[in-house]
């Protein structure tokens, strides 16, 4: 009831109501729920994060370190949509901003009031998936890349993603000793210090992107969104739709894919030579760089769940091309 009161006040209308809770957060950090308010005559998400007394992860991970990050990632995603959203177009839809409540008593509770999707058309989230529905995640991938390529985003994750080294050194430590973990920084190093970067949204599986009935998507839950090559999310998305046979099948001509979009998305029809000329660059950096985005969430689940379904046979083979490199 605090919370309906804080948001009726923060909205003026108080007769906003909550309609319904969608969803908990990750070991029960909070909730996200629909309200409506008559006086704006539409619903609104809010996504309210209340850190329980005692924090149960759903795979026995836990710690200060874990607990600090998780808060940082709730912070990372109001930063983002306050200050980032507003710059997504159409081709790489965001839920609007509406507001943002924090507890003055409670420095780690925050409430985040943004667009209800549903409202908006993108009704449809899928678990079975498609060739349609993978391009038209890369094709929001592609555009999301390219729209944040020459843009600040110091105040988001210095690394975007949930797996990168820095953030994960439990899951590192405990990992056995392997040619993996041995070149686990050179991997991080090299994907971290490339010449192109943008912003990545660092959690792009299927369940995150809502579908509408016209096969436009938009993309949510942005709390690991920070600097990368974007090949980390193709990388992710591919990993989280295909068994290791698809992958092996289809893989490359997903991956060509979403290169054509971004292209189209840096490339403006009065782009002169020179200026394509880095675009040409950035695809041959980026496509160097694929083995070793799979090598570097390969280390991460081996430290995290080592029997995950997602190790597979073309994930090995992507990391051995990697680790050639190191032991030549």
């Amino acid at each position: 009831m605090q919370l309906l009161l804080a948001i009726r006040e923060h909205i003026d209308d108080p007769h906003a109501t909550k309609q319904e809770r969608l969803q908990c957060l990750w070991s029960e950090y909070g909730e996200i729920a629909r309200y409506y308010s008559p006086k704006l005559g539409m619903s609104f998400i809010a996504k309210h994060v209340s850190p329980p007394n005692e924090v149960k992860h759903p795979r026995g991970w836990h710690s200060d370190v874990g607990h600090q990050r998780k808060l940082r990632s709730y912070q990372i995603e109001a930063e983002f949509y306050q200050s980032f959203a507003g710059l997504c177009g159409h081709d790489c839809y965001v839920p609007a901003f509406l507001g943002l409540l924090k507890d003055t008593y409670n420095p780690e509770q925050q409430t985040l009031l943004m667009e209800d999707l549903q409202s908006s058309g993108f009704t449809l989230v899928h678990s079975r998936v498609t060739d349609a529905h993978i391009k038209t995640v890369l094709c929001w991938l592609a555009h999301f890349h390219g729209r944040f390529m020459h843009i600040d985003i110091s105040a988001l994750w210095p690394v975007g993603s949930y797996w990168y080294l820095a953030t994960r050194q439990a899951e590192y430590t405990v990992m056995p000793d392997s040619a993996l973990k041995r070149a686990a920084q050179g991997i991080d190093h090299r994907l971290n210090h490339a010449r192109f970067q943008s912003l990545l949204h660092g959690d792009a599986k299927l369940a995150n992107f809502c579908f509408s009935e016209q096969k436009k998507v938009a993309a949510v839950d942005f709390q690991y969104v920070g600097r990368g090559v974007g090949v980390k999310d193709v990388m992710y998305l591919l990993g989280s739709c295909l068994t290791g046979k698809q992958l092996q099948e289809q893989h490359d001509a997903y991956v060509d894919y979403y290169f054509a979009v971004l292209k189209t998305a840096l490339l403006s029809p009065c782009s002169s030579e020179d200026n394509q000329d880095w675009v040409v660059e950035l695809e041959q950096e980026w496509r160097e760089l694929i083995p070793f985005a799979w090598a570097d969430f390969n280390r991460f689940l081996l430290g995290w769940s080592p029997e995950h379904v997602k190790i597979n046979d073309f994930m090995q083979r992507q990391t051995a091309q990697v680790l050639s490199l190191y032991e030549s």
